[in-house]
């Protein structure tokens, strides 16, 4: 499913949905498909939102691991060893 605004010089197109290959004008369609398309919209940037906040999720890990390994090899570094 997709929505297509194509505007034109001279000439103003409506959105028009696009599913199973046919085109609908919104405009034209059911208060109820419309509420449907308008959900899927929504949906949508939902989806979108949600993909970006993964994405910095996993920068932000990747950061505090690389953190951690610096961390861990200076504990190393300071440990001396006994002398027997």
């Amino acid at each position: 499913m997709s929505t297509e605004n194509n505007p034109q010089v001279g000439q103003q197109e409506e959105p028009v949905l696009v599913l199973d290959d046919k085109k609908y004008v919104i405009s034209e369609l059911s208060d109820e498909a419309k509420y449907i398309v308008a959900c899927l919209n929504s949906l949508s940037v939902k989806q979108q939102n949600f993909q970006m906040e993964l994405d910095q999720v996993r920068v932000a890990s990747e950061g505090m691991t690389a953190k951690l390994k610096e961390a861990v090899e200076k504990e190393d570094e300071e440990i001396i060893p006994e002398e027997v």
